[in-house]
């Protein structure tokens, strides 16, 4: 049953309140700080590298030739979470807190993701790095579970990554007006998406900040949606910062921020009009970068224009079969051009070099056309007019399959996917064996594996690291049955939260902003996950998880709407006084009336029982 049961007394004395061992206490702050620290640190790993080692303009050789430390200490803040978290869980004995139905769904979809490996040959070695990279983020949410978390502490954490978001912001608008100089400036020697008028910030690609932007919107969205008489201050500072979204061009920020929007205005009645009015806000500033540059304006007919072209031509569509498309057109566009010498003084004349030169050998003939003329006496052989009949039928289908136009390539591998998928429906091609950092570091060549066909899978010359779509991605690697077991997953993650928001609702009272930033960040990781690999990269899963991870936490109290994006609800914590809130004047619901009838029925012994059990202190309970 889902939903929100009270904490065990002996475990839990109120909200906010942490336990009494001193041990437990400085774990619960070691873990804020070194997520606080990770956050800060994934949004400058990039930079980092650009500045403290070579970069080359090719991704896949920056995989081994760039700066590494950037990267081994965000390995090693991750695993020193992870073992924080064990301790703290060890210290306070609180394993029943991680039995809900997302950490069994969780389970479930790391057995099915190393069956899907063990199935398909990957080594042990591999799972393991897939996985790592699947789920490091995911040790942010669990980190954030076992902490024992205050308004304080929460601040504290996040304030800090507050700050470098607002770097990025000003960067972004430096880069859009300034343009390349303020790449340079920065130290990006890769200057492609200054070249398309992209800001790009601290990150290494527009899509990153956008995302970055995209979640920091959704928290002020999730803000408004719950909170009356938002100052214009903190109005015209959502308005920068979808200025400088806007300024990244990245298609798949906007649709994020306006779906997961959207949701918000739905579930939140009552802020419909103030979140609507910033999804608004989102729109102007787009439609007014594509109105005012030329450039945006180009890149976005570019865009459309590319997917509407893959569709028009399909994968596969620019020649015949993979194995046999390849030579015929190689050979096929000589000899087009070539057509008017006749193919029977070409290929027999050439005949003693069959395979070497054949490729020359029609220019020659073509070029020489006086020669042709004279040959055609020396043709008269029955057998060898045969012969050349054969590349005759070859030209004629090989012209009217002329080069195919630029097209998407998520459209292209979309639709290669679709025809290669029935393969392995079930368990896909292996985890760490497709379109990842992983499968990239592993085998360059992972593209070329024959269990995705006899071409292989045809990456049409793109040069990223990752495809463009983590959804893609995950099915190809764990089948039909991993993804609808990670689709499950997230969707027990969320329910708790949906869960509260409902039960808030029934009673009359707003939840917290946090609660609904967490549902707005999961919706929104999904969306951009169609067009990005988002939900593995190093950036969106700590920030993801981190607003779940507070999401989590805030739908176990029952604080008013806090009074700053930041505040995140400071509710009265066990130590404040009745003098310290405001009066509650809101007319209770008949489950708080029989709830306090049950209260003022219990011996005066039993104080400690009932502020365990109190409405002011639920935990989550997924089970």
């Amino acid at each position: 049953m889902t939903g929100l049961s009270a904490a065990p007394a002996a475990h839990r004395a109120g909200p906010g309140a942490l336990p009494d061992r001193p041990v437990s206490r400085l774990l619960s702050a070691a873990i804020v700080v070194l997520v606080g620290v990770l956050l800060v640190h994934v949004l400058f790993e990039t930079w980092a590298q650009v500045l403290t080692g070579p970069t080359s303009k090719d991704p896949r050789a920056n995989l081994e030739n760039a700066a590494q430390w950037p990267k081994q200490l965000k390995t090693v803040l991750y695993l020193g979470l992870a073992l924080l978290t064990i301790a703290k869980v060890l210290v306070d004995r609180q394993w029943h807190r991680f039995r809900t139905g997302a950490d069994v769904a969780l389970v479930a979809l790391v057995l099915v993701m190393v069956l899907a490996g063990l199935v398909n040959d990957s080594s042990v070695t591999l799972i393991g790095e897939a996985l790592f990279v699947y789920f490091r983020g995911v040790i942010v949410f669990y980190a954030l579970r076992a902490a024992d978390l205050t308004p304080d502490l929460v601040r504290r954490m996040l304030v800090p990554a507050a700050v470098v978001v607002a770097v990025n912001v000003v960067l972004a608008l430096a880069q859009m007006v300034v343009g390349r100089p303020a790449y340079t400036a920065l130290g990006w020697v890769d200057l492609t998406w200054a070249d398309q008028s992209r800001a790009q910030g601290l990150q290494p690609h527009p899509n990153h900040l956008g995302h970055l932007l995209g979640v920091t919107l959704l928290g002020f969205i999730a803000w408004v949606s719950v909170t009356r008489g938002v100052s214009r201050a903190w109005w015209v500072a959502a308005t920068v910062v979808a200025i400088g979204m806007s300024a990244t061009q990245s298609r798949e920020s906007l649709l994020g921020v306006l779906i997961a929007g959207l949701l918000v205005a739905v579930l939140f009645h009552g802020g419909a009009r103030r979140v609507l009015a910033v999804c608004l806000v989102v729109v102007l500033c787009t439609a007014a970068q594509i109105a005012i540059r030329p450039d945006n304006r180009a890149e976005w007919e570019r865009r459309l224009g590319n997917a509407f072209s893959g569709l028009q031509n399909p994968a596969g569509s620019e020649s015949g079969a993979p194995r046999t498309g390849a030579a015929p057109s190689a050979s096929a566009r000589p000899t087009a051009s070539a057509r008017p010498t006749a193919p029977t003084s070409g290929r027999p004349s050439a005949r003693p070099t069959t395979s070497g030169p054949d490729a020359a050998s029609p220019r020659p003939t073509a070029s020489s056309r006086p020669s042709t003329s004279a040959r055609p006496s020396t043709s008269a052989r029955p057998t060898t007019s045969a012969r050349p009949s054969k590349p005759v039928a070859t030209p004629a289908p090989a012209a009217s399959r002329s080069p195919a136009p630029v097209r998407e390539i998520r459209v292209l591998y979309l639709q290669q996917a679709s025809r290669i998928l029935p393969r392995q429906p079930v368990l896909g091609f292996g985890i760490g064996q497709f379109g990842g950092v992983v499968a990239e570091k592993d085998n360059p060549n992972w593209h070329k594996n024959p269990k995705f066909g006899p071409g292989g899978f045809n990456r049409y010359g793109f040069h990223a690291v990752q495809v463009d779509s983590f959804w893609l991605h995950l099915v190809m690697e764990v089948g039909l049955l991993g993804l609808t077991v990670y689709l499950i997953w997230l969707f027990l993650v969320a329910r708790p939260l949906l869960s509260r928001i409902r039960q808030l609702r029934a009673a009359g009272r707003p939840p917290s902003a946090p609660v609904a930033w967490a549902v707005a960040a999961v919706v929104f990781a999904c969306v951009v996950g169609f067009l990005s690999p988002s939900l593995e990269d190093p950036l969106l899963p700590p920030l993801l998880w981190a607003a779940v991870g507070v999401g989590w936490w805030a739908a176990g109290r029952s604080d008013p709407p806090p009074t700053s994006p930041i505040g995140l609800g400071a509710a009265p914590t066990a130590g404040s006084g009745p003098d310290d809130r405001e009066p509650d004047t809101r007319i209770l619901s008949t489950d708080e009336i029989l709830a306090q009838a049950r209260l003022a029925r219990r011996p005066s012994g039993s104080t400690g029982d009932a502020s365990a059990g109190s409405p002011g202190s639920p935990t989550l309970h997924n089970g």
